[in-house]
């Protein structure tokens, strides 16, 4: 990257490299690929990790100093909760691959484990008794902004606003705590995810087109079914209604992406727990059905929503087995 506050300041890529090969693993139980190639790229992204960190001065916790999170509006900050979490992640999933190997020393050794160890147990997140996770240190007491009274006619605000104006308050660009929860959403109780996207909705100007979607499927999880629909209107009218004022810049491809994201893992409420495929399908109000389809056991099972229910068939392959509402379900 030509900016070098992203190109230095942003871990992100590689712990979602991390995150991806996981998800790949639970879903697959692929072996072969997890104990070759995919230990490998997980031990190197730990090491990396744990080279841009560094203990606090009472020893007390593990964090990330100088950095960027997924909210771009914020830079230099110490301890990003993303950041650190999924930092914590990859740590704590390496060292579960590297527990189910023969020879595990052969890719890090006992010291070097027992320090990933240590890391992963004392990751500094700040979480208040409201249960609102710190985006960064002092996020909480930043200056207030109301998004809603910023003129039209600023945006886009890279344009319009200098840098220093857009860090220095607690405006968001796109969700940072919460997408550690769209990620993991096992980790997180719908009691904390209410907290977070109530405080963190109202100071997010939504200036990144993967915003909204992130937005609605918490929404939907929330069970906030107008909101839910708004944000999916938003992600899939961005350009068309030119909501940035920079469509004539190009399209945003990864808004239209995220649209499809939205009615999978949203409305559609597809997730996984501990490598269990798991459904909750919901029909927007004003449609009259809609279709996906996902891989599972040996094939791909069709998922279709209408205003009679909720029907589950194979299209490839003979046998799958899934989650639906909580309830096992055989797919065949």
């Amino acid at each position: 990257c030509n900016l070098w506050q992203h190109a230095s300041l942003q871990m992100q890529p590689s712990t979602a490299v991390a995150y991806a090969i996981m998800e790949y693993y639970k879903l697959t139980g692929d072996d072969a690929f997890l104990f070759h190639e995919g230990i490998e790229m997980l031990v190197e992204i730990s090491r990396y990790v744990v080279s841009r960190g560094g203990w606090n001065a009472d020893h007390t916790g593990f964090g990330f100093w100088g950095v960027m999170g997924p909210d771009e509006f914020h830079m230099m900050v110490n301890n990003d909760y993303y950041t650190n979490y999924m930092g914590g992640k990859t740590l704590s999933d390496t060292l579960s691959v590297l527990s189910r190997m023969e020879n595990p020393d052969a890719w890090a050794s006992p010291e070097e484990r027992a320090e990933w160890q240590a890391i992963s147990e004392h990751i500094i997140v700040r979480e208040t008794p409201e249960h609102v996770f710190e985006q960064h240190d002092g996020f909480f007491t930043m200056p207030h902004l109301d998004i809603h009274s910023i003129p039209i006619s600023d945006f886009p605000l890279y344009e319009h606003w200098s840098y220093d104006r857009i860090y220095r308050t607690d405006m968001i660009k796109q969700p940072a705590v919460l997408m550690a929860m769209f990620l993991h959403p096992e980790d997180f109780t719908d009691e904390q995810v209410a907290a977070n996207y109530d405080f963190y909705e109202p100071r997010c100007i939504h200036e990144s087109s993967l915003s909204p979607s992130i937005h609605a499927i918490l929404a939907q999880r929330l069970g906030r079914d107008q909101a839910a629909a708004d944000f999916f209107s938003f992600a899939t009218r961005l350009d068309l209604d030119n909501y940035n004022r920079n469509t004539t810049e190009g399209l945003h491809l990864t808004s239209i992406a995220a649209a499809w994201v939205t009615i999978v893992f949203g409305f559609g409420g597809l997730h996984t727990e501990n490598g269990t495929i798991c459904i909750a399908p919901h029909l927007p109000a004003g449609w009259s059905s809609y279709s996906f389809r996902f891989l599972a056991g040996d094939g791909v099972v069709q998922v279709k929503v209408d205003q009679t229910g909720v029907s589950l068939s194979m299209m490839e392959g003979s046998h799958a087995r899934v989650k639906l509402f909580g309830e096992w379900k055989d797919i065949q």
